[in-house]
């Protein structure tokens, strides 16, 4: 290698903390991560693409040998471009040293810069004048630039777009080169070098520092087991049918989708688990995510996949709880705090890993809501990093029948790019209608193809056996599977027109010994049925969304610890709850009131009552029975029909769901599982649905245009897995703000406190213990709290810039008032009066 000019280390710095890490040693730093990331596992599977990958990467930041970014480190001076648009201009600008280096298309390496470019998050916008933009660049840095491109080049000999391109490719570069570049950046793992330094010297401390970096940064990865999947289930114990069909299935070549349908209690999680440790065998994938519908199912799923986790591995690997409040997880933090330096202490989860959402994704085995995978089919910034993480591991989605026409149309989207990517996925349910089904398997199957349909893909939606296993590549096999024994069972279904019916219900049953749950569909409702019941001196435990973090968690682990499989005291108790019992945690009741809900949510509420025979074969009452409170669906006025029994309960879901729900319910006079469950689902949301009495008509459209609109919404929002990574040059804006996962009711975040003094503490241990959400448009009709108070603000001080802006500080008063109209209680929540 022949000596290079000292210029282009002294005179281009790349850091301005401190400024004398010249711009080419970073270059080579995020270059060398490259390297090691793709050694451990290779993006392409192709030495020479991946070199061209790794030269690429290193060239990330080439837009630092630029005037104006110079001017702003050293004079403070703003640039109207950035380093990274430069980047694509000076490369684009010096394509002819790129093409005699790796050859290929010009429109390959054009989407391959832009993707290297758009390293902050986002593709970059293509100026209008590109002329002023290389001024602002300058030509000595436009000369320096092309000597960079030679020098760098020269690192990678073997690279070369030689090979047919894989599908995606920009997308994964991109993922690739944010987190080479999030790593090389480190002080900690590539301290500031002085420019006067021997170049070949330089290239193999790099290198050598990468490793570091990559084992620091808990990266450095384990082997899946080859055996894995015949060690998830315990030797004495026998497989249920679907894992056993699980173990057996024949899986395709390449990316693959399957599709486990079985009743609640079936062992669907264990049967994904080894799916998962069958492809990881196969070399799918090198980890998996578990996608949850909650942030309380997510909780509970990270306590069984770290007891799987030595099943799966060699050695322990990375496990990681992402969503937003996964910090106040006790499992969690204990994960975190393990050294990694003692595997016998089990899976852990360093500092880098745990500290942001995105990068969670990265660790071998995680957890989190289904939110942190759909953002990477949004226009939200770093979304590709999720992209390439989620390629690399198989997504499981559990309770996938449980996502609304606009979540749906995101996970289709999520699909699609997964299998473009190479990635393969898991769907777990109990009650997916055929036509959402279809959807899924026609949604993946797009992916695998070279070009995107003139049309939407079509698969026939036929209910077909229940339970049944799909596996899908290009061709799709279903597989009826046998009942899981313990799965086998009838509930009976009776109808309580008034809510006197069902405090009677409960409080017969409970002086009996039962253990009795009421679910509502409405915070306010439960609140009130908890009113109701102490009026009659009722003792009553509740559980609701609107308690502050810290004491959710609380009634959360009490409830687990008296009505869970080993759970005691639970002789005589009533517990009254709102949807986060439905299919957050494991529990079991001996007699159940429900609330009228859509039949999949009376189906996951009736998989709560008499769940744990083998634990519990004695019971207080003769039979599982759930009372469904509901107005008669013989008589229907008016659309209003369901509000004649519940109260705010009436409105949360859509009345025609409602009423055939009802309908088909108290016509089959209970639920027969798992023979009779394809049939009420169908019956409600397939091609078999019930016509509805001539007063929902107008409500049936209504409810055929929102989910028109909702599923729209969603697709004017993804990403277009076909298209290059700079493909939307008309949206200035790639924000997780701006493109939800989830359209709902508006929240406003409290942060209640506790005078101390002068000042205030937080009502939890820390101010994301102390967090509780309300409805924005009802806290918005009071008076609120004056976040100008000299004592808030001294509380947020040390917040940063968005959390400040997007969560209010809300003292507790005497009787734990917020302001009028709003108060709190640890037992009740946030109570609106």
């Amino acid at each position: 290698m022949s000596a290079f000019p000292s210029r282009l280390t002294a005179d281009w710095p790349g850091k301005s903390q401190p400024a004398i890490h010249p711009a080419l040693w970073h270059m080579l730093d995020v270059g060398a991560m490259a390297v090691t990331l793709c050694a451990r596992q290779s993006p392409t599977g192709l030495r020479e693409l991946d070199q061209a990958f790794c030269l690429l990467v290193a060239l990330h930041d080439l837009g630092k040998i630029s005037a104006s970014f110079r001017a702003l480190l050293t004079e403070n001076k703003p640039q109207k471009w950035r380093h990274w648009e430069h980047t694509a201009v000076l490369l684009l600008a010096h394509d002819d040293r790129l093409a005699a280096r790796i050859g290929g298309s010009p429109a390959q390496r054009r989407a391959l810069v832009e993707a290297v470019a758009g390293h902050h998050g986002a593709p970059r916008l293509i100026p209008d004048r590109p002329d002023r933009q290389r001024a602002e660049i300058g030509g000595a840095a436009m000369a320096d630039a092309g000597a960079v491109i030679d020098l760098v080049a020269s690192l990678f000999p073997d690279a070369g777009l030689t090979a047919p391109l894989p599908r995606g490719l920009p997308w994964i570069l991109n993922g690739l080169t944010v987190q080479a570049d999030w790593i090389g950046s480190n002080p900690d793992w590539f301290p500031p070098q002085p420019p006067d330094f021997p170049l070949e010297r330089y290239w193999f401390d790099a290198l050598t520092r990468a490793e570091h970096a990559v084992r620091a940064a808990g990266l450095f990865g384990t082997m899946p087991r080859p055996d894995g999947a015949a060690r998830i289930l315990p030797e004495a114990l026998n497989p249920r049918p679907m894992q056993a069909r699980a173990l057996a299935e024949p899986l395709p070549d390449g990316p693959t989708l399957t599709v486990i349908e079985d009743a609640t209690g079936a062992g669907k999680t264990e049967a994904a688990l080894i799916l998962a440790a069958r492809m990881m065998a196969a070399g799918k994938a090198q980890g998996l995510f578990f996608a949850l519908p909650t942030m309380a199912t997510a909780n509970a799923m990270l306590s069984r996949i770290e007891a799987t986790a030595p099943a799966l591995f060699t050695s322990p690997p990375t496990l990681a709880l992402s969503h937003g409040r996964a910090a106040q997880s006790e499992q969690f933090r204990q994960i975190r705090a393990r050294d990694p330096h003692h595997p016998e202490d089990g899976p852990y989860c360093g500092a880098w890993l745990a500290d942001d959402r995105r990068r969670v994704l990265l660790a071998d085995l995680g957890v989190g809501t289904i939110d942190q995978a759909l953002l990477s089919v949004l226009p939200t910034r770093f979304n590709a990093l999720r992209l390439r993480a989620l390629a690399d591991r198989v997504l499981i989605v559990d309770e996938a029948h449980s996502y609304d026409p606009y979540m749906q149309a995101q996970l289709e989207k999520l699909l699609t790019m997964q299998a473009r990517l190479g990635g393969s996925a898991i769907v777990l349910t109990a009650t997916l209608p055929a036509r959402m089904k279809a959807a899924y398997l026609g949604a993946f199957q797009i992916g695998l193809r070279d070009k995107a349909p003139r049309r939407p893909s079509r698969i026939a939606a036929e209910p077909g056996p229940y339970p049944s296993l799909t596996v899908a590549g290009v061709e799709t096999r279903l597989t009826a599977v046998n009942p899981a024994a313990g799965s086998v069972r009838q509930v009976e279904a009776r109808r309580l027109g008034t809510e006197d019916e069902a405090l009677e219900i409960l409080t017969t049953s409970a002086a009996e010994g039962a253990a009795c749950i009421w679910i509502r569909n409405a915070v306010d409702d439960a609140i009130a049925a908890v009113g109701a019941l102490s009026s009659r001196g009722i003792t009553t435990d509740l559980l609701h969304a609107r308690f502050a973090v810290c004491d959710r968690l609380r009634h959360e682990t009490a409830l687990q610890a008296r009505f869970g499989r080993s759970g005691t005291g639970r002789t005589g108790r009533i517990v009254v709850a709102t949807q986060v019992a439905e299919q957050s945690l494991d529990l079991d009741f001996d007699v159940m009131v429900s609330d009228l809900a859509p039949i999949g949510s009376l189906i996951q509420r009736a998989g709560r009552l008499w769940r744990h025979m083998d634990a519990r074969p004695d019971r207080p009452v003769p039979g599982p029975v759930l009372h469904v409170l509901s107005p008669d669906p013989d008589d229907v006025a008016d659309d209003r029909w369901v509000a004649r029994v519940l109260d705010r309960g009436a409105w949360v879901y859509r009345p025609t769901e409602m009423w055939r729900s009802a309908r088909v319910l108290f016509d089959a006079g209970g639920i027969v599982c798992p023979d009779g469950l394809r049939d009420l689902i169908e019956r409600v949301h397939g091609d078999a649905a019930s016509p509805v009495p001539e007063p929902l008509t107008r409500a049936e459209f209504r409810r055929e245009g929102e989910e028109l609109i909702e599923r729209q919404l969603a697709r004017n929002s993804l990403i277009d897995p076909f298209g290059d990574y700079d493909q939307d040059q008309m949206l200035k804006v790639w924000d997780d703000e701006c493109f939800p996962t989830r359209l709902g009711v508006p929240l406003v975040t409290l942060a209640l406190a506790v005078q101390e003094g002068d000042g205030l503490r937080p009502y939890g241990s820390d101010w994301a213990a102390s967090e509780v959400q309300v409805s924005a448009a009802r806290y918005g009709d009071l008076a609120g709290v004056d976040q100008e108070d000299p004592r808030i603000r001294a509380a947020k001080s040390d917040w940063s810039r968005s959390r400040a802006a997007h969560v209010q500080v809300a003292p507790l008063g005497a009787s734990g008032q917020i302001c009028e109209g709003l108060r709190y209680d640890a037992e009740r929540g946030a109570i609106f009066s």
